[in-house]
């Protein structure tokens, strides 16, 4: 007897990266969920909200304000002024850690301790989190856009840890959807099969490395000078040579690095 196939669950998780635009919101198959101060942006729809830092960890700034970096203090989060009342006038869920804390009938405990217990305690960000639930759900599909996590920050702390969430799903047969021009998942080769596109700019890196350590072996191997000397017409002549060759050599790793395409294209 044949299994009853699983009914489709389509969930789109959206990020404030540009590539959140191209989210297909013409699907009405498709439940969008949205996170933080995206209501910033006025996205077309929207069914679900997540915004799981501490409600009482908010820094908030004024209409217009520029705030630098070290305003806000260290620990907290930024969000625009109104935003904790912008929640809890929503009609679709929001999720925060506390309900309790936003007081709104919207307003939702997001399941930490049950996610915890189904994939560990490992969680980076907040679209990890939302990854999860998603996959707790039964999605069927799931959808990122608008999440790159492509500043250093979230490339060396949050990117592994969401793409390890999403190697989770994919294992469980869950389809995953990125958009054009998303880094997540985005290897340019199959490591071993397929040759590795950096050997160029490796090995014009190795050239300018090459003629930098002949540039001072040369100039230490030559006799020294006493004041009354003249300067080696050969010797300086050898130095300028490797000077011009050493920025040609420079350019050149620009030139290919210039000319590979961003992750993802």
């Amino acid at each position: 007897m044949m299994s009853e196939q699983k009914p489709a669950k389509r969930i789109c998780i959206c990020g404030t990266a540009p590539t959140w635009r191209d989210a297909p919101f013409d699907d009405p198959s498709i439940e969008f969920w949205m996170l933080n101060d995206m209501h910033l942006l006025n996205p077309p729809r929207s069914d679900r909200w997540f915004d799981l830092h501490p409600l009482d960890k908010m820094f908030f700034r004024g209409a217009g304000q520029k705030i630098a970096a070290h305003d806000v203090p260290a620990g907290c989060f930024l969000r625009p002024k109104g935003h904790l009342e912008w929640l809890r006038k929503q009609q679709i869920p929001v999720y925060v850690q506390n309900a309790a804390a936003l007081g709104s009938p919207s307003a939702r405990t997001f399941p930490r301790e049950e996610i915890v217990k189904r994939f560990g305690p490992n969680f980076a960000s907040s679209p990890a989190w939302m990854v999860a639930l998603a996959i707790l759900e039964g999605a069927t599909e799931i959808y990122i856009y608008g999440i790159h996590l492509a500043t250093e920050w979230e490339y060396l702390k949050q990117k592994p840890n969401l793409t390890f969430l999403m190697g989770i799903a994919a294992g469980m047969g869950v389809v995953l959807h990125l958009p054009k021009g998303c880094p997540l998942l985005a290897e340019k080769h199959q490591y071993g099969y397929e040759p590795d596109p950096d050997v160029p700019k490796v090995q014009a890196q190795r050239r300018v490395q090459q003629l930098e350590t002949e540039r001072i072996n040369t100039k230490r191997s030559a006799p020294k000078r006493r004041w009354w000397q003249r300067e080696d017409p050969n010797l300086a002549s050898r130095l300028s040579w490797l000077d011009a060759q050493i920025m040609d050599a420079k350019l050149g790793v620009q030139y290919i690095v210039a000319g590979s395409p961003p992750a993802g294209l």
